[in-house]
């Protein structure tokens, strides 16, 4: 056989072909066949000389050139010749199975977290490697259980970007794409989350993988910090006999005594501005029991040189594991982007763990209030107009006059509506029109549930006694219960005679003492409690305090008033410390009361003296009375109310719901149907069930079997009629995941027939959630630091290596060995060739033609 090759491939350092292209000769006739084909031609041509004579060409050579071509032609198809097109078989080459830690302690670390690092040092090892060398990978990551590290098929060989970096809370960006691929794929890998690292777990589940195949190893990238280190050897010892060692990437620096780290945040999503709010602080701290350390909130949108301005703080004793802080801030007129960090300890793992950011936006529902103010002169006013001499004429005349009132100086502010009521002595109120003329109809609220739509209520210069007994307990129920404001100003308002065994007079911040004179005497007034809500009249603190020394003399009752233990004196006559204006929280709601006249020319003459922009200065401080006053006011508009137990919880504790509902008059009912639904903090949770147990007396309808309530099951809350409210007891699962730190449960009112079908109840009356925070302390974060230690014994026991820098893991890609499977062979016959038996027929029809035309055919 004759053959011709073509090599078309590259050579490695065995010299093996990878590809190769030649002819091959495949007759259809074998040797014989080709002798007994010469004998017969040669046969045939010695009978035709014999007896036809000699060649009719004989002398002609171009005739006799034509039949030789010919017959090569012949000559050549019958040989057969075939063109080989052989490439060689797929080279593989054994497994090698990353496995990366995706717990929680892996968010650790400096500039690059643990993570960051180990994603670093495959990326940079596969670099080096090439691509010929990153193929046969593939890679998991573990936590609670073992997972693919991406949800895809095939090789999972790596393309890692150039450096991974992002910025807190933002979604790294890492591509592990097929080796055929490269380019083609890219994956949002999720931040490594899991409470804990079951490091045991994850290799017993890829034993199948090592004992069905041929793999190279492991490698583990993780910190070490792994829960039944003992499981984890053993293992070790079973992947040796496998012949699969486990080689090890110690992620994490070694050193540092602790870290702490704030794990959540409880914060309203909205409030009303101006309003002092709560923001609970969850989080963890490892070897620093008993040091101090100090949380503050920092106000994004305003910096003190460099920094951002710190709005609140705390001093806190850490106490090792989980724990809580309970701040305060305040908002002003716009949404706030605040940041919550802990200062650092020296020597901490990680300080990227120490702040979380989050957002206020500012509820624009309009604040209601309802002023209650005299229409004519008490006999105070008489009596101190002959006093001083007629100064202060005109007190509490505020609805008929073209001045400053309290009506213009709230509704300067679009959030706030006011409405003024005028009394006309004894328990007769007219509603004033906008222009100060008083109504025949429309006074105090006809219904409890008039009054309960309304935010604050304002005495000005007039007691209780303008409200009839229903009218004094519909408002005290306001107050304790739905979180009502009342604010009591001015001398005519300290009547300890209109207070007197009134349904309010509980609630009042002040105990009044009988007097025969009760008028209002110019007194200069000192302010003793400067960071109180209702004093802040500027952003800035030092401008504020410069306001605050302006304050001018006001008009202060000469009625003995004395504060209530519990109660906040905020401003004391300089003269002999007697209080003059007190706050309290009274059940839900809050009272202020001013032994200062307010309104009428007494708020003239503040909107005249009081700082550089009198005018404005007074009316604020009467907005920031309102505001201080309604900040719990919110759910007095609310047909369902919900509390809980406590404010946050741990896993195992019980977790107690209370309800209570009200009608369309705003008494308190138990003719609803009150229904809970479960759901998740976020929308990415993905799991199914909450950490909440179903209650054991509770029949089941849902066809849910397990014992956690799933999300968006739903619970019938029970009528407990002593006390007229809806309640249920439930336990949390005592094991937490880190998923199930907190959740929200919705509550809705129904009322009409029930279907009895899923989600179908009724007719809607109202609805509220619960914010539930649980405070669990899994394994994973108990203790931050890394252990290398167990790694390294690993490493030793499964015959493994530990990989101190990328160029080593490059080392084991390289010398896995390399399987070539059988070749691929492409066989085309070459004399199946259009133009080759175009060719012959060319040649016969030119010969035939050439002996037509000279007369030898």
């Amino acid at each position: 056989m004759l053959s011709c090759q073509e090599i078309v491939g590259l050579r490695f350092a065995d010299a093996m072909i990878l590809a190769e292209t030649f002819v091959r000769w495949d007759s259809p006739l074998r040797r014989g066949a080709w002798l007994g084909l010469i004998a017969a031609a040669i046969l045939v041509w010695f009978l035709l000389r014999v007896f036809w004579g000699k060649s009719l060409v004989q002398g002609r050579t171009g005739l006799l050139l034509l039949r030789v071509a010919a017959v090569g032609i012949v000559m050549l198809i019958l040989m057969g010749p075939t063109i080989i097109d052989q490439q060689p078989g797929e080279t593989t080459r054994p497994r090698l199975i990353y496995l990366f830690d995706g717990s929680q302690s892996m968010q650790l670390g400096g500039e690059l977290d643990r993570w960051q690092q180990a994603i670093e040092f495959t990326r940079a090892a596969h670099e080096k490697a090439d691509a010929a060398y990153s193929g046969d990978v593939q890679a998991f990551r573990f936590g609670h259980r073992l997972e693919p590290f991406l949800d895809s098929s095939g090789d999972q060989a790596s393309r890692f970007p150039s450096k991974p970096r992002r910025s807190a809370g933002e979604t790294q960006d890492v591509r592990l794409v097929s080796s055929g691929e490269f380019g083609e794929a890219e994956t949002k890998i999720k931040e490594p989350d899991a409470s804990d690292s079951r490091l045991a777990d994850a290799l017993r589940q890829l034993l199948p993988q090592v004992r069905g195949q041929t793999a190279a190893g492991v490698v583990l990238l993780s910190d070490g910090r792994v829960r039944a280190s003992e499981s984890v050897e053993r293992l070790g010892e079973i992947f040796a006999k496998t012949e699969t060692p486990i080689h090890v990437v110690p992620i994490g620096q070694v050193g540092g005594s602790g870290d702490i780290a704030i794990v959540s945040l409880v914060v309203p999503t909205r409030v009303r501005k101006f309003t002092e709010n709560e923001v609970q602080v969850f989080l963890r701290s490892f070897g620093y029991p008993g040091q101090q350390t100090t949380l503050r909130i920092l106000r994004q949108s305003t910096k003190v040189g460099d920094e951002f301005a710190e709005i609140a703080s705390l001093p806190i004793t850490l106490t090792g594991g989980a724990q809580s802080a309970s701040l305060t801030f305040r908002v002003d007129d716009r949404p706030e982007d605040l940041i919550v960090v802990v200062d650092p300890i020296e020597g901490e793992l990680s300080t990227k763990n120490n702040r979380v950011e989050t957002h206020v936006e500012i509820d624009r529902t309009k604040v209601r209030v309802l002023s209650i103010e005299t229409d004519r002169p008490q006999a105070m006013q008489q009596q101190q107009t002959s006093f001083l001499g007629g100064l202060f004429s005109g007190l509490g005349n505020t609805a008929g006059s073209d001045g400053t009132s309290i009506q213009s100086s709230l509704q300067a502010d679009e959030d706030i509506e006011c409405t003024v009521l005028l009394s006309l002595g004894g328990q007769s109120l007219r509603r004033v029109t906008t222009n100060g003329t008083p109504q025949s109809t429309n006074g105090f609220p006809k219904t409890r549930a008039e009054l309960f739509a309304y935010d604050c209520v304002i005495f000005n210069e007039v007691t209780a006694s303008v409200l009839d007994e229903e009218q004094q307990q519909w408002l005290a129920q306001w107050i304790d219960g739905r979180g009502g404001g009342l604010i009591v100003t001015g001398a005519g308002a300290l009547d300890h005679r209109g207070w007197e065994e009134t349904a309010i007079e509980p609630l009042l911040p002040i105990t009044l003492q009988e007097s025969a004179a009760n008028y209002p005497l110019t007194t200069a007034v000192d302010v003793v409690e400067p960071l109180h809500p209702i004093w802040r009249l500027r952003m800035e603190r030092m401008l504020n305090d410069q306001i605050l020394k302006t304050l001018p003399s006001l008009s202060v009752s000469v009625n003995d008033v004395v504060a209530k233990p519990d109660a906040k004196v905020l401003a004391r006559s300089a003269d002999d410390g007697k209080p003059v204006m007190i706050s309290q929280r009274a059940g839900r709601g809050r009272v202020l009361v001013s032994a200062a006249s307010l309104s009428g020319t007494f708020l003239e003459a503040l909107a005249q003296n009081w700082g550089d922009q009198p005018e404005r200065v007074a009316a604020k401080f009467w907005r920031n009375m309102v505001y201080w006053a309604t900040e719990e006011s919110s759910t007095g508009r609310r047909r369902l109310v919900v509390s809980s137990n406590q404010r946050f919880y741990r896993p195992g504790q019980r977790l107690q719901v209370r309800a209570t509902s009200y009608d369309e008059a705003a008494r308190r009912t138990t003719g609803y149907r009150v229904w809970a639904m479960f759901e998740p903090e976020s929308l990415d949770d993905m799991s199914l069930y909450s950490p909440v147990l179903w209650p054991d007396n509770v029949v089941r309808e849902s066809g849910e079997v397990g014992p956690r309530i799933a999300w968006g099951e739903e619970l019938p809350l029970r009528v407990n009629p002593e006390e007229q409210i809806y309640e249920v007891d439930l336990m949390l699962s005592e094991s937490v995941a880190a998923a199930d730190s907190g959740m929200r449960i919705e509550l809705t009112a129904y009322e009409g027939e029930d279907t009895g079908m899923a989600f179908s109840h009724g007719t809607q009356v109202d609805s509220t959630s619960l914010a539930v925070q649980i405070l669990s302390d899994p394994f994973e974060q108990q203790n931050p630091l890394p252990n290398h230690e167990l790694l390294s014994r690993l490493a030793t026991v499964s015959g493994g290596k530990v990989l101190e820098n990328p160029e080593q893991l490059t080392e084991l890609l390289r010398e896995r060995e390399e399987y070539h499977g059988p070749s691929t062979i492409d066989a085309t016959p070459a004399w199946n060739r259009f133009w080759l038996w175009l060719g012959l027929i060319g040649l016969l029809t030119t010969e035939w033609i050439w002996r037509r035309s000279t007369g030898l055919a």
